[in-house]
């Protein structure tokens, strides 16, 4: 299964069969409303020796929370290269929680040192 992350750079490396062709065509169905769909592929190479492709995809419709059932076909070939599935995913933000120290600072009343606990 592939994650899919919507408004983001979806970059993958797939294991394929051997295949001649660069021309690729992915094809998606959604698993729960059977819905046909077909994702763009950008950037796509592929390595003969150990037969795999890396592409960036990006796939317009996409709705989050779903899983489709993904086929990878070469130009003018009805037999997939690869089958897999996809699932989406809301944006990921790399933005992370401030937190704050719930216990106010202590202060000692023989000095002027203040200590702040942390937890």
């Amino acid at each position: 299964m592939l994650a899919y992350y919507i408004s983001q750079s979806n970059e993958y490396v797939i294991r394929v069969q051997p295949t001649s062709s660069s021309q690729l065509i992915m094809s998606l169905q959604d698993m729960y409303t059977l819905a046909n769909l077909t994702a763009s592929l950008s950037g796509t190479t592929y390595q003969p020796y150990e037969s795999y492709i890396s592409a960036s995809m990006s796939i317009s419709g996409a709705i989050v929370g779903s899983e489709y059932r993904a086929a990878l076909y070469c130009s003018g070939n009805l037999d997939p290269i690869w089958n897999g599935s996809i699932q989406v995913y809301a944006s990921q933000s790399t933005d992370k929680s401030v937190y704050e120290n719930q216990i106010p600072p202590v202060t000692s009343h023989a000095s002027e040192n203040k200590y702040i606990i942390l937890t």
